[in-house]
C-alpha cells in the first residue's frame, strides 16, 4: 500500500531535516537572550504519568519534558526527535535509527531497548495509554542493536508515525513505566527545576538535550490560572508572557491591546461520553435521543461565544481526501425525535443522571450547563458534577458519571483518529466508558489498510454507519483555540486544526524573548 502525504513528505524528509538540524545552531545562539518565559497555564497538571491523556496543559508541559522517536514541526510534518531517521521498510514495518549518545535528565542512557520498554508499557490496554489505538496492532518491537529499533504492526496504519508524535508518546525511564508512578524525568529541551504543587511549575533548559544549541529560552515558568478571565488579565498586566486557552470572551481584550498578540486557529472539538456499563446509557436508543436533543448552535453561542461551529456528526480535518462528507451529517436537532427515543426505550419522564464537566475551564461548565437544558426540555434531569481537571480526569477515565463533557485534539488528520475515541475507557482514556468497538475498528482498520482514497472512505463509511446508530461518542462543536503572548515573544506558532492541541507544544522549543 502506499503511505499517506504526510508520512511520505515525513519520510523524505527525515534525513535532510536530520543533517540540517545542526546548522542552525550559530543562529540560535545569536538570538538566545537567556531568558525565562513566564506562561500562564490553563490547569494545575498535578502528577505527571505515563501514557494516558490529562488534557492540554499536560500535553504542553509533556512537550517539554519528554520527546518521542519522532515529533510535529512547525508546518505540521513529522520530523526526526530521538531517532536521528526513520524509514518504513514496507508498509507494516517501521526502522528507527537513534541518535547516538542519548540521555534522559538524570544522565541515565536511552537506548533501543528503552525504546521498546516505554512503547511495550503503552500497548499494554490496562495502561489506557492516549496512543493505544495505534499500538493495538503491534506485532513485535526488535533490536538489533543500541541504536536500532525496528517495529512491526500486523497490519498497515498509515498513521502510525502520527501517533508517535502523540505529546503522551514520550519515550520514558523505567521508573515511570507503571501505574500512578511520576514521570517528571524525560529526554526533552527542559527539565524540571522545581515544583510549587498547585501553584507553579519551573523549567531549566536541559543540558542533555540532543538539540540543545537551538533552544533558546533559559527556562520556563509555568504559573497556573484556571480562571480565563485571570489569565487573561495576568497576560494584559505583564505578570506573563504567554497564555494558553485564550477565553473566548477575551478574544477582543486582547486584540484591542497592540503589545500582545492574539494566534487562534479553528481546530480542536467538544463531545459527550456515555457511562455504557450502567443504565440508562447503556440502550443506544437513549444515547441517540441526547444526539438529537442537544441544541449545537446554543453550545457554540454559550460556551465559544459564537467562535466555532456545530457538529452534528464526525469533526473533519480539513483537506483529507479519505473524509466523505456524509460522515458531517449523521443528527439533527430534534427534540420530538428525542421524546420519541427515550419512549421507545422505555424511559420514563423524571429520568435523573450525572453529568461530569470541570470547573477549570469556563467552556466546559458553560456546555454542560447548555446540554443540561436541552436535556431537560426532553425529559432528562442532568445533575452537574464539575470537579478540578485532576479530579474530572480520574472521574472520567475511571466511569464515574453517567454523561460527561470531553474536549478532543487528534495527533492525526485522517478517519483513523476515530479509533481512540471510539474504544471504550480504561483502554483509551478519549472513549465512553466501558463501550466494546470492535466492530468499528475493524471497519476503521480495514480502511487504513487500502491504498485507494475511495475504497478506504467506503470502509470508514460502514464504521461511520455503526457510529451513527450506536452513539459511542457524540462530538457537539469544533471551536477556535487561541493562545495569546507579548509582542515581545517570537518563534511561536500556534498549529492549525486538530494539532492545535497536540502539536503546538512542540513550538516553545523555538521560542524566544526579544
Amino acid at each position: 500500500m502506499g503511505l499517506r502525504r504526510r508520512t511520505f513528505l515525513g519520510l523524505a524528509t527525515a534525513m535532510g531535516v536530520a543533517a540540517l538540524t545542526g546548522s542552525n545552531s550559530e543562529l540560535a545562539l545569536a538570538r538566545d537572550s537567556g531568558k525565562t518565559l513566564t506562561f500562564g497555564l490553563s490547569a494545575n497538571v498535578g502528577n505527571l504519568v505515563y501514557g494516558p491523556s490529562r488534557g492540554a496543559a499536560q500535553f504542553i508541559v509533556n512537550q517539554q519534558l519528554h520527546r518521542g522517536l519522532v515529533k510535529f514541526d512547525e508546518n505540521g510534518r513529522i520530523v526526526p526527535a530521538l531517532a536521528e531517521s526513520f524509514e518504513a521498510v514496507d508498509p507494516s514495518t517501521y526502522r528507527f535509527t537513534l541518535r547516538d549518545g542519548l540521555t534522559f535528565h538524570d544522565g541515565s542512557p536511552i537506548t533501543s531497548a528503552t525504546v521498546k520498554a516505554s512503547l511495550d508499557y503503552l500497548a499494554n490496554r490496562s495502561v489506557g495509554a492516549a496512543i493505544y489505538a495505534a499500538l493495538s496492532t503491534l506485532a513485535s518491537i526488535e533490536t538489533p542493536d543500541a541504536r536500532t529499533v525496528v517495529i512491526k504492526l500486523s497490519k498497515p496504519n498509515a498513521s502510525f508515525l502520527d501517533y508517535l508524535a502523540d505529546p503522551n508518546a514520550g519515550i520514558s525511564p523505567a521508573s515511570a513505566l507503571a501505574s500512578g508512578a511520576a514521570n517528571w524525568i524525560g529526554a526533552g529541551p527542559f527539565k524540571l527545576q522545581a515544583n510549587d504543587s498547585g501553584v507553579s511549575l519551573t523549567l531549566a533548559k536541559a543540558d542533555t538535550y540532543y538539540d540543545k544549541d537551538n533552544v533558546a529560552l533559559a527556562g520556563i515558568k509555568f504559573i497556573y490560572y484556571p480562571d480565563s478571565t485571570a489569565r487573561t488579565n495576568a497576560l494584559i498586566a505583564g505578570d506573563v508572557q504567554m497564555i494558553d486557552f485564550v477565553g473566548w470572551e477575551d478574544f477582543d481584550r486582547v486584540e484591542a491591546d497592540k503589545k500582545l498578540v492574539l494566534d487562534a486557529v479553528p481546530g480542536p472539538f467538544v463531545y459527550m461520553l456515555f457511562n455504557t456499563e450502567r443504565a440508562p446509557f447503556d440502550n443506544p436508543k437513549v444515547r441517540q435521543a441526547v444526539a438529537h436533543a442537544i441544541n449545537r448552535e446554543n453550545v457554540v453561542a454559550a460556551a465559544f461565544y459564537g467562535h466555532g461551529t456545530p457538529l452534528n456528526g464526525i469533526p473533519v480535518s480539513p483537506g483529507n481526501d479519505r473524509f466523505d462528507p456524509k460522515m458531517g451529517e449523521l443528527w439533527t436537532y430534534d427534540p420530538d425525535k428525542a421524546r420519541a427515543l427515550l419512549a421507545s426505550a422505555g424511559v420514563a419522564e423524571g429520568l435523573k443522571v450525572s453529568l461530569l464537566t470541570s470547573s477549570t475551564y469556563s467552556f466546559f461548565r458553560d456546555m454542560a450547563l447548555s446540554v443540561q437544558a436541552d436535556l431537560q426540555a426532553v425529559g432528562i434531569e442532568a445533575e452537574l458534577d464539575a470537579p478540578d481537571w485532576p479530579t474530572y480526569t480520574a472521574s472520567k477515565n475511571s466511569g464515574k458519571y453517567g454523561l460527561a463533557v470531553a474536549g478532543g485534539a487528534p495527533s492525526v488528520t485522517g478517519p483513523v483518529y476515530l479509533q481512540a475515541y471510539v474504544v471504550g475507557a480504561p483502554a483509551s482514556s478519549f472513549g465512553s466508558y466501558g463501550y466494546n468497538a470492535s466492530d468499528i475498528v475493524a471497519h476503521i482498520q480495514a480502511g487504513e489498510a487500502l491504498s485507494n482514497d475511495a475504497a478506504a472512505r467506503a470502509e470508514y463509511m460502514k464504521a461511520v454507519d455503526i457510529i451513527r446508530d450506536a452513539v459511542p461518542f457524540l462530538p457537539v462543536a469544533q471551536r477556535s483555540q487561541a493562545f495569546a503572548r507579548s509582542n515581545t515573544v517570537e518563534g511561536f506558532k500556534n498549529l492549525p486544526g486538530f494539532l492545535s492541541i497536540t502539536g503546538t507544544g512542540y513550538m516553545l522549543e523555538k521560542t524566544s524573548i526579544r
